[in-house]
């Protein structure tokens, strides 16, 4: 069972050498005005979800070639109206990176409608291929690949104050979350924009578990008791 526990291991000096090819001025601005935003956000959609998203975009993007600023933005801009309206928040978060001031001067009008539109194309459950390398690199980055972060996100779910929240109740409706999204017939089960080894073991493990719900009851359970200890 601890297998499923890991926490996932990224290339380090590989991540830190694309996020030196980012321009400060970029990273400061995101840094300082972009990203405290997202702690209005839930636990399954906070900086640490940035975070991860970048790293894992950084990982995909290894064998394209790319803007390393504009794929910054899109990572960064991408969940952050969120906490404004899930339902439609890519389009919100799309038109805040669209309309902000800073990157307009950053970036000239083509460049802002790649970010706007891979931004709007990143959500699994689009029915549409997202426009460019960007959204296919965003969408496959947002996607969860480990046990332990899927069920982060999918017990805390629009939750900001874990208090109230019924864990046997949180852990059933990850459960069902994990049939719909992910399972065999899964609405994002089959999207493959890029190559990603990581994505398709994930899904492995995560049928496995589905197969077997008690183990998944127990995992669900040690990591909301995990997450609650350091809230």
């Amino acid at each position: 069972m601890k297998k499923f526990l890991k926490d996932i291991e990224f290339d380090k000096e590989y991540i830190n050498s694309c996020i030196n090819k980012v321009d400060n001025k970029l990273k400061q601005y995101i840094n300082n005005n972009i990203l405290p935003e997202y702690n209005l956000n839930d636990k399954g959609h906070n900086k640490d979800h940035i975070d991860f998203v970048l790293k894992r975009a950084f990982e995909i993007s290894k064998n394209y070639d790319i803007n390393y600023n504009i794929l910054y933005a899109c990572v960064s801009f991408h969940d952050i109206a969120c906490h404004i309206n899930r339902d439609k928040h890519e389009i919100l978060s799309a038109d805040v990176a669209y309309k902000d001031e800073f990157l307009n001067k950053f970036f000239n009008k083509e460049e802002l409608l790649i970010i706007k539109e891979a931004i709007e194309d990143h959500r699994a459950s689009s029915t549409n291929i997202p426009r460019n390398i960007y959204g296919k690199i965003l969408s496959s980055a947002d996607r969860k690949v480990d046990i332990k972060t899927y069920l982060i996100s999918s017990l805390f779910f629009q939750v900001t104050d874990i208090n109230n929240l019924d864990m046997n109740k949180a852990i059933e409706q990850s459960y069902d979350h994990a049939i719909k999204k992910f399972g065999k017939n899964g609405y994002a089960t089959n999207k493959f924009y890029v190559d990603d080894k990581r994505y398709k073991k994930f899904l492995l493990d995560l049928h496995y578990l589905i197969d077997n719900k008690d183990e998944f009851n127990k995992l669900a359970e040690i990591v909301f008791n995990e997450v609650k200890s350091k809230k």
